[in-house]
């Protein structure tokens, strides 16, 4: 059908001609010269290794038996107590110095791989021990985190997962409110395990990481925390060196932090300084220094009723001396969320658009705090006096409080101990480390050496 069908047919129906004329322009710009980025544009031809999954993958459930999960749990055991790490022949031993980034993954392997697309991408990224922290076992999941090659790597599990306990505590309890089925049920327990256990994982991985690794004790670098939906830029690493530089100029901040909801016409050269709490959760990164203050006070993170890990760190921070914690953060995101768009593939198509004539790698940097009549803009920011519920339960308590079983392995560093079992635990042992840290008095907690 040519133009001129097509006008003539439009006149008839009452559609002015300047219509067609700019839907025709329209059409022409689309083709010929709006920006079309390929599949090789966004997965470079020697990363596309890495893209195994499509958008419509799913782990079929599936629950194991008796004796499968005695397994799994003795597997995961024994690779938690030998914390391989690859490749240390090609880019050299991991020192007390190397900064981290650590994944928190469980089942979302399709947008999984897209952040490890973008990790390969980073500048320098094979100077840091990049750690995936699992809370399922499959071993398409570990083929895929094993095939890195472009830095070091290391994959933990986390022992209290779903998987592991499927029917009774911390997994799905059948006396829990919601069940199995999803059915919610008379004088019971007010949770669910499948909500609980995202924050409970979150706290054991940051205690294994700075506790449990053979350079933890005198661990110096920065550990970046990131989940299995986040993207990150290329120069995540470089604006890394600027913020921490930062911390000398600036004294008192303690968070860094790479994530922010994408905005348009923000700077790349930007830094921004004001009171950590969420939703600067992505891509968070502290050192050891900053976790031992945190550790001071983990009951109010632990007994904080939300099931936000977000914002029980943020409960806690309260607690610090001076009532709240200051972090460095990029204006412009270089942690990006994947979760917002239908599948990882639609988000690396979207964020490779935004990323066309972006100015990464600033030679130089400015970090700015807002100031107004009153004093400073933000300087300080209280959780609710309530959390979102969802974590009453003294069970759920008690396994935050001591999430590495130390009470019953002695030095959390001594990994003779015999397995991370919660069935090897006693339940007076339990009793007597929450009792010492929930009857803390406020005055012990301000007299907490903080330095």
């Amino acid at each position: 059908m040519n133009l001129k069908v097509l006008i003539y047919k439009a006149r008839v129906r009452g559609v002015p001609v300047y219509c067609c004329f700019l839907l025709l322009l329209y059409v022409l710009y689309k083709q010929f010269f709006y920006p079309k980025l390929k599949y090789a544009d966004y997965v470079p031809k020697h990363l596309q290794q890495y893209v195994e999954f499509n958008e419509k993958f799913t782990f079929p459930p599936r629950e194991l038996q008796s004796a499968e999960i005695s397994e799994l749990a003795s597997t995961i055991a024994l690779l938690n107590y030998e914390r391989t790490v690859l490749h240390t022949q090609k880019y050299g031993t991991v020192t007390s110095k190397t900064n981290m980034v650590v994944v928190q993954v469980h089942r979302d392997v399709e947008r999984l791989q897209y952040l490890i697309v973008s990790l390969a991408q980073v500048r320098d990224i094979e100077s840091v021990l990049l750690v995936f922290s699992h809370s399922y076992y499959d071993d398409r999941i570990n083929k895929l985190v094993s095939s890195i090659t472009f830095c070091r790597s290391m994959q933990i599990f986390y022992p209290y997962s779903l998987q592991l306990y499927p029917n009774k505590f911390p997994g799905i309890d059948p006396d829990d409110c919601v069940s199995a089925a999803g059915r919610r049920k008379q004088f019971c327990s007010s949770r669910d395990g499948r909500l609980t256990e995202h924050k409970h994982h979150w706290w054991w991985k940051v205690n294994f990481i700075f506790n449990n690794l053979d350079w933890s004790d005198t661990f110096k670098g920065t550990v970046v925390f990131l989940q299995e939906d986040d993207y990150v830029l290329p120069d995540l690493l470089h604006m890394l060196r600027f913020m921490t530089r930062s911390q000398a100029y600036l004294p008192g901040l303690h968070l860094l932090s790479f994530g922010r909801p994408h905005a348009k016409g923000l700077d790349f050269d930007l830094l921004s300084v004001s009171s950590w709490h969420p939703p600067f959760d992505k891509g968070l990164a502290f050192n050891k220094s900053l976790w031992q203050k945190i550790s001071a006070v983990s009951s109010y993170y632990c007994l904080y009723d939300d099931l936000s890990w977000g914002y029980s760190l943020l409960n806690a921070f309260r607690k610090f001396n001076e009532g709240h914690v200051d972090m460095v953060a990029t204006l412009m995101p270089r942690v990006l969320s994947t979760s917002t768009f239908p599948s990882g593939r639609t988000a690396m198509q979207q964020i490779a658009m935004w990323l066309v004539g972006a100015r990464m790698f600033p030679l130089n940097v400015k970090a700015v705090m807002l100031y107004s009549s009153t004093g400073r803009v933000n300087a300080g920011v209280k959780p609710p006096p309530w959390g979102n519920g969802g974590w009453s339960d003294l069970r759920d308590h008690l396994l935050c409080l001591d999430p590495l079983m130390s009470t019953t392995t002695g030095n959390t560093n001594d990994m003779t101990a015999p397995t991370f079992s919660q069935t090897t635990t006693n339940a007076t042992d339990y009793i007597t480390v929450a009792q010492h840290k929930m009857n803390m008095s406020e005055a012990d907690l301000h007299n907490v050496n903080f330095n």
